[in-house]
């Protein structure tokens, strides 16, 4: 008796449930005969009229499909040669499609979009490769997706066929189209996009100076359109702030920054378009603020060390009063900036704003923070619910233009308003980023969250700048009085740079317990930065020996020990390193001044205190 093997069955059952799916969309289905690995080719239809839109059909039927654990794919087996063959070598749009004829359902699959086949293809030896093809590609549920990704598909093709057609044959084939200014424009578009896309190359392989030069020629560009100018423009303010960062400028020179990016991308705008106007303008409002913010965070430190070290009171109180006022503009700013985002929730071309928006956040981050710590917690408590509402407009337009990078990036602006994981914006960023559908977005926003949970534990994380903090208080404290630090060669720079390196004597001290740092003479400048910015530590250092009773004075903590280990330590028998794991602090600070005044005040010949000098 002659059977029918089940292949064969399965085969046809496979072939009249794509037929049947296809039809409900009003597509039509035609059989190949003699193609290689090529079943069918399907014709697109807007309801009787044909849209031109077409592809090819590898067919696989089964009446078992294997499913992920998690079934949010397929596994279809392919034989390696069939899967170069549509992945690489065909210049039509070619479709995988799985039929499982036991469910009846239909799913589908672009090897031609396939990033990871090409890799694969080329690192096995085997016969045969597996693709996964996702549960969500089902038909007639995604057919929107799957013209969408045809879309892609006919580009990718496009793209290859440029690559490999000589110049000199491609541009006569320019010839024979019509609109040669139209099509001009095209390319230039198109060009420019692609200049973009290898800048963002440049910027996250940190070859800065690359991706500047390249930024600026496409800004400088008069063939260039607006939009793809702002892009650049937004780019060159990404290299600039990490440039800013981790050269060590003033904490204050960020926001600035910010606002000159934002007025720029206002002068490009001028004349439209609108979304981008409305970008830009976000921006500026935004870069104020945080200029606002930063006043008041410097105006903060200035009042609290002038507190703590017994400072000048009378410029405490004039502190005060510019900090109140400051504060109250603030305020004002802010709620400007959720008008603004109030209005763009119901924007018609609301796309462009998601990512502007989150420049409000990154704002009054800071403000936030420093309520914090000041126990404000019935004014922070109000800011914060704010700013994650806008964190969650900002995530839903992005999502609305499937930007899963500004849902990243919306993700940190709100964890720069926490300081713990126990609070609602901790707790949105984790939901939200769960819900990031590519994968490569999602790790980063995993990354990103945890990383910030590492930072407020207080670890140091790679790719952090990891700068002189006692130098940015010090920065910060001349923004809030209203000094410039950017001469260094004035002597009252020259000075501060002294007292934030001999902020704590630890490198000196660790090196013998009988080694003891104190303040030598303040001579005028010193004493203008003691009155401007109530610190101790700037004028000349003495180096003691506590057991010998040797002493030595310098310029600063470094000059001083220089010279007393070559005249007394270098041949000390005595010399006694303290524990590896020793630190100057405060305690440590006030052991040794009430251990050692006599000695100290037998040195200078008076009691123990500030010695003043007419020269610096």
């Amino acid at each position: 008796m002659i059977t029918r093997p089940e292949e064969h069955d399965i085969d046809r059952a496979g072939k009249r449930l794509l037929r049947t799916t296809l039809e409900t969309l009003g597509w039509i289905l035609n059989d190949v005969q003699e193609d290689y690995g090529i079943d069918s080719n399907v014709q697109v239809f807007d309801g009787s009229h044909p849209t031109g839109a077409w592809f090819h059909v590898q067919l696989k039927s089964s009446r078992h499909s294997e499913h992920s654990t998690d079934r949010t794919f397929i596994s279809q087996e392919l034989s390696v040669d069939h899967a170069r063959h549509y992945g690489l070598d065909m210049r039509q749009p070619v479709l995988v499609i799985h039929a499982d004829v036991t469910t009846e359902k239909v799913y589908w699959y672009f090897p031609q979009l396939d990033k990871n086949l090409a890799s694969a293809i080329s690192h096995t030896s085997a016969r045969s490769i597996t693709v996964r093809i996702p549960t969500s590609q089902e038909l007639p549920q995604s057919a929107s997706d799957l013209l969408s990704e045809l879309d892609q598909a006919y580009l990718t093709l496009a793209n290859r066929e440029l690559v490999s057609a000589s110049t000199q044959s491609f541009a006569e084939s320019l010839r024979l189209l019509p609109d040669q200014q139209k099509l001009a424009r095209a390319f230039q578009d198109k060009n420019d996009v692609l200049k973009l896309k290898k800048i963002r190359d440049f910027y996250r392989q940190q070859q800065f100076g690359e991706a500047r030069s390249r930024t600026e020629t496409v800004i400088a560009d008069p063939d260039s359109i607006v939009e793809v100018k702002f892009w650049a423009q937004i780019q060159l303010h990404a290299i600039d702030y990490h440039e800013t960062v981790h050269a060590g400028k003033p904490q204050n020179e960020l926001p600035k920054l910010g606002l000159r990016h934002a007025k720029a991308l206002q002068k490009l705008t001028r004349s439209g378009p609108n979304y981008l106007k409305f970008h830009a303008l976000i921006a500026r409002h935004a870069a104020e603020l945080e200029i606002m913010v930063h006043e008041n965070f410097s105006l903060f430190m200035a009042i609290r060390q002038h507190l703590e070290m017994g400072g000048n009171p009378m410029m405490v109180l004039g502190l005060y009063a510019r900090r109140s006022n400051l504060t109250r503009q603030i305020v004002t700013k802010y709620n400007r900036c959720i008008r603004l985002a109030r209005y763009s929730a119901n924007y018609s071309d609301r796309w462009a704003l998601g990512r502007a928006l989150t420049n409000i956040v990154k704002a009054i981050g800071a403000f936030l923070t420093l309520l914090r710590s000041e126990e404000l917690r019935e004014y922070e408590v109000p800011f914060a619910r704010s700013a994650l509402q806008i964190c969650k407009l900002a995530a839903w337009i992005s999502a609305e233009t499937r930007d899963s990078e500004g849902i990243v990036i919306t993700i940190l602006s709100a964890l720069l308003t926490v300081h713990s994981e126990n609070s609602d914006a901790f707790r949105w960023a984790q939901e939200t980023a769960r819900g990031i559908t590519d994968d490569a977005d999602r790790a980063d926003a995993f990354q990103l969250i945890d990383r910030a949970k590492k930072r407020w534990r207080g670890e140091k994380l790679p790719g952090d700048y990891q700068g002189d903090t006692i130098w940015q208080v010090i920065q910060n404290i001349a923004t809030g009085i209203g000094l410039d630090l950017t001469d260094e060669k004035s002597p009252l720079v020259r000075e501060l740079r002294i007292a934030a390196r001999d902020n704590s004597p630890d490198r000196v001290l660790v090196r013998c317990e009988h080694l003891l740092a104190a303040q030598g003479a303040m001579g005028p400048t010193a004493r203008e930065i003691r009155h401007l910015f109530a610190i101790d530590t700037v004028g000349s250092k003495v180096i003691h020996c506590t057991l010998h009773d040797y002493h030595v004075e310098g310029r600063d903590l470094d000059i001083a020990y220089t010279q007393f280990k070559r005249v007394h330590c270098d041949s000390c028998p005595d010399a006694k390193p303290r524990p590896s794991d020793w630190h100057y602090d405060e305690k440590a600070r006030q052991i040794e001044s009430a251990k050692y005044t006599e000695f100290v005040a037998r040195f200078l010949g008076k009691p123990f205190g500030l010695r003043y000098t007419d020269q610096d």
